[in-house]
C-alpha cells in the first residue's frame, strides 16, 4: 500500500495556504489600489449567498462517504477503481444540479441589492464547480490510496495559477470579475494535475454494483461530511451577509479581507484533517489503536496554530506600514486582530469534526456543529447594533460550544498536561489578539505579543507536550527545534 509521510502530507496539504498568502501580498496591493472597497463588498455579499446556497448541495458529501469506504477497503488490500468510479459519477451529477441552482437564484440575487452587472460572476462560478467537482473526485482517489501529499501538491498548484493570474487580471480590468475568472484557472490546473496522477477518469460503469449495494451507508455518511464539510462556509457566509446587511458593503469588504487573513491559520484545520482521516481510515481497515493517532494529531495541531497566530498579530501592524494593505482596507487591521484569536478553537473543531465522523459518530459531530453555529448567529442578529465586533466575538461562540460538546463526549481532565497547555496556549493567544492597538500611536505593539511567544514556548518547553513520534516524522533539519517540546519515552 502507497504511503506517503503524515507530516509532508499535512505540509503539502497547508502548502496551498502558504503561496496563497506569500503571493497575497502582491494581490491584496493590487486589490486594495484597483478595487474599490464597495465593490469587493458587494462581490463578498454576492458569494456569500451563493455558497450559503452550496451548503444545501452536497457535492462533496457523498464523494467523501464513498472515499471513507473506499481507504478502508483499500487498506485491506480491495480494489479501490470501483470507488474511484462511483466519486466521478456521483460528482458529475452534483456539479449539474449546484450549477442550475446558481443560475435560478438570480432573482435572490437582485432582491439582496446586488448590482445586475455583476451577475456574470455566479455565471463563470457555474463553470468553476463544475471543474472543481470532479477535480475533487480525482484528489479523493488520490487520498484513499494514501497520497496525501500529491493531494496537497495538486491544490497548491491550483493556488498558485489562481494568485498569479488574479494580480494579473487586477491589473488588467480593475473589477472583481479578475476574481472569478482567476479562480476558474486555477480549478483548471488543478483537475489537469489530479488527472495526470491518477491517470484517467474510470469508467463510470464500474461504479454501478459499488453505488447500489451501498447506497444507504454513503447517503448517511454522504450527509453528515456534506453539513459537516460546509460547517466553517456557512458560518463565514452567513455572517459575511448579516455584516453587509446590518451595516452595508462597506463593512462587509472590511469583513471579508480582515477574514481572509484570519484564513492562513483556519486552513490547517482542514490540512490535518485530510491527513488525520487518510490515518484513521487505514487504522479501522487495519484495526489499529486510532485513538492514539487521534491524539498524536490534536496537541500538536492546536499548539502550531496557537503559536502561527501570536507570530501573524505581531505582523499585523507592519502591513499598512510597507504598503501591503492601503486605503480604506487599512481599518480591517485591529478587527482581523480579535478575530485571529478564535483561529485555534476554529482549527482544532475542524480536526475533532473530522475525527468524529470517519469513526462513525458523524451525528454527534453534527450536533456539536449546529448548535455551536446556531448560537453564534443567533447572538449577532441580536446584538448586531454593538458592531462589526459582535460579529467577531460571534465567531468565538460559535466554536467555543462546538468544542464543548466535544470535550464533554471526551471526558478530558482538567489535570491533564495536554489540557492545560491548550488552555494557557489559547488564553495567551487571545491576549495577544485582543491587545494589538487600535488606535494611534500603538501602546502595546509589540510589547505585549513578543511577551506572549515567550511565555508560550516557555511554557512548551516545561511540559514537553508534543508525541516523540513527530521527531522522525519532521525533515532532518527542525529536528533539533522540536526534539526539546517532547516528552522522552513517549
Amino acid at each position: 500500500m502507497v504511503r506517503e509521510s503524515g507530516v509532508a502530507g499535512i505540509v503539502l496539504n497547508y502548502l496551498p495556504t502558504a503561496v496563497n498568502y506569500a503571493l497575497a501580498i502582491a494581490y491584496i496591493i493590487v486589490l486594495t489600489r484597483y478595487i474599490p472597497l464597495a465593490q469587493y463588498g458587494y462581490y463578498n455579499a454576492l458569494f456569500a449567498i451563493i455558497n450559503s446556497i452550496g451548503a444545501l448541495i452536497p457535492i462533496s458529501g457523498i464523494s467523501n462517504a464513498i472515499a471513507r469506504e473506499g481507504a478502508i477497503d483499500h487498506a485491506r488490500g480491495g480494489d479501490s477503481r470501483p470507488y474511484f468510479s462511483a466519486m466521478v459519477f456521483m460528482s458529475l451529477i452534483m456539479a449539474a444540479i449546484y450549477g442550475l441552482v446558481i443560475v435560478l437564484a438570480v432573482p435572490i440575487y437582485l432582491g439582496s441589492g446586488i448590482p445586475r452587472w455583476l451577475l456574470g460572476t455566479a455565471y463563470i462560478y457555474v463553470g468553476t464547480a463544475f471543474i472543481q467537482s470532479i477535480a475533487g473526485a480525482l484528489g479523493l482517489y488520490l487520498w484513499l490510496t494514501g497520497r496525501v501529499a500529491s493531494q496537497g501538491m495538486g491544490s497548491t498548484l491550483n493556488m498558485l495559477v489562481m494568485r498569479l493570474t488574479q494580480v494579473v487580471l487586477i491589473v488588467i480590468m480593475h473589477n472583481v470579475y479578475a476574481l472569478a475568472i482567476s479562480t476558474l484557472l486555477g480549478s483548471i490546473a488543478q483537475f489537469m494535475y489530479y488527472l495526470s496522477g491518477a491517470g484517467s477518469i474510470a469508467n463510470p460503469s464500474l461504479s454501478i454494483g459499488i453505488i447500489t449495494s451501498r447506497i444507504r451507508g454513503f447517503l448517511e455518511f454522504g450527509f453528515q461530511s456534506w453539513i459537516l464539510g460546509y460547517m466553517g462556509t456557512l458560518s463565514f457566509s452567513l455572517l459575511t451577509y448579516l455584516v453587509y446587511l446590518y451595516l452595508g458593503p462597506d463593512f462587509s469588504g472590511i469583513y471579508g479581507l480582515a477574514a481572509a487573513l484570519v484564513n492562513v491559520v483556519t486552513a490547517l484545520g482542514p490540512a490535518v484533517s485530510t491527513v488525520l482521516s487518510n490515518r484513521v481510515s487505514h487504522g479501522l481497515g487495519l484495526g489499529v489503536d486510532i485513538s492514539r493517532i487521534f491524539r498524536d494529531f490534536t496537541v500538536p495541531t492546536f499548539i502550531a496554530a496557537a503559536l502561527l497566530v501570536q507570530l501573524i498579530v505581531l505582523a499585523l501592524p507592519v502591513l499598512p506600514m510597507v504598503g501591503v494593505i492601503s486605503g480604506e482596507y487599512v481599518r480591517a487591521i485591529p478587527y482581523a486582530s480579535v478575530l485571529f484569536g478564535y483561529a485555534p478553537l476554529a482549527v482544532i473543531a475542524t480536526v475533532y469534526t473530522t475525527y468524529y465522523w470517519v469513526i462513525g459518530r458523524g451525528w454527534y459531530a453534527l450536533i456539536a456543529n449546529v448548535t455551536g453555529l446556531g448560537f453564534g448567529i443567533l447572538a449577532y442578529i441580536t446584538l448586531h447594533f454593538l458592531g462589526i465586533y459582535m460579529a467577531i466575538t460571534s465567531n468565538y461562540l460559535v466554536y467555543v460550544l462546538t468544542l464543548a460538546i466535544f470535550w464533554l463526549s471526551e471526558r478530558w481532565s482538567i489535570r491533564s498536561i495536554n489540557v492545560l497547555v491548550i488552555g494557557l496556549s489559547l488564553a495567551l493567544t487571545v491576549i495577544s489578539s485582543c491587545t494589538q492597538p487600535i488606535a494611534d500611536p500603538p501602546i502595546t505593539w509589540p510589547l505585549v505579543q513578543l511577551i506572549t511567544i515567550a511565555t508560550s514556548l516557555a511554557i512548551l518547553y516545561i511540559t514537553k507536550p508534543l508525541p516523540k513520534s513527530l521527531v522522525n516524522q519532521v525533515p532532518r533539519f527542525t529536528r533539533p527545534f522540536v526534539r526539546p517540546f517532547t516528552r522522552p519515552g513517549q
